[in-house]
């Protein structure tokens, strides 16, 4: 799936078995560069692309894209290959379902977040944010996931009225969790697709994305209202702001997203990864 000590030793064995390879290409440079703070180094990405391609692609038959925001990237890079588009998709339990609130959240506005805690997730601007709301006090933020960084965004959020909840949740605990947010909010400025964004709009809640050139999760937007400036709170905040006041609008929207997602449940992607 991406250019490892695993995924070299599994490339040379087919190699020298003359078995034919796929490969995902499913890793932003900015995953692995943001570890050695060099995110935001247009050079030591461009190079990192290079030195995955020389690694690993350019010896398979195909490449699987989950995007064509990261094909046009890679392929921008390192010239013109073998790619697929097809969305990695949305596992058909991911729907909308009544469930029984935590009794901690019934009283808030539950705002999800899914994500590795990592740099380029950008945690700390949904938590400036929320700070900015003028609902702060009834927001509840959650951060499902794990990383890195889970003490420092922990201490990060202490300014909030609500501590956010931390945890890493089952696929099962997932679907739940998801059916009791009141809102999804993606503020990554690094993503190949967010499968978690995709998985949430699926349940019927209503995004707001961060709209980053590095990001190709801006691309499920369908208004201006699900958009946000990347990096800016205040902004971020004003939106947030505005589903809270409008739940007519965020209820018609939602009907609107469960109808956008049919193009990426897994059945359909698997038939296409088959072709």
């Amino acid at each position: 799936m991406t250019p490892f000590f695993l995924g070299k030793a599994a490339l040379d064995y087919a190699r020298d078995e003359d078995i034919p390879v796929t490969a995902g290409f499913h890793c932003q440079a900015e995953n692995i560069t943001s570890h050695l703070h060099l995110m935001n180094s247009q050079l030591i990405n461009n190079l990192t692309y290079k030195a995955m391609y020389q690694l690993v692609y350019q010896y398979v038959d195909a490449i699987h894209y989950p995007t064509q925001f990261i094909r046009d990237i890679f392929e921008k890079e390192v010239g013109k290959t073998n790619g697929y588009v097809i969305s990695n998709g949305v596992n058909s339990r991911f729907r909308k379902m009544k469930t029984e609130r935590p009794e901690a959240w019934k009283d808030k506005f539950v705002i999800l977040f899914t994500g590795r805690y990592g740099y380029e997730k950008s945690h700390k601007v949904l938590i400036d944010a929320i700070k900015e709301s003028v609902h702060e006090k009834e927001i509840q933020l959650v951060f499902a996931g794990e990383g890195p960084l889970h003490d420092e965004l922990a201490a990060y959020a202490k300014k909030l009225t609500n501590q956010p909840v931390m945890e890493f949740f089952s696929r099962v605990e997932m679907l739940q969790v998801i059916n009791s947010a009141d809102l999804y909010v993606h503020p990554a400025e690094v993503e190949i697709e967010a499968i978690s964004c995709l998985e949430a709009i699926s349940c019927g809640l209503v995004p707001v994305i961060a709209d980053s050139p590095r990001s190709a999760t801006r691309f499920f937007a369908l208004d201006d209202n699900n958009l946000f400036h990347f990096n800016n709170p205040a902004d971020l905040a004003s939106k947030i702001d505005y589903w809270i006041v409008h739940p007519e609008e965020k209820a018609e929207y939602s009907e609107k997203y469960l109808g956008y997602t049919q193009q990426f449940k897994q059945e359909h992607c698997m038939t296409e990864m088959e072709k």
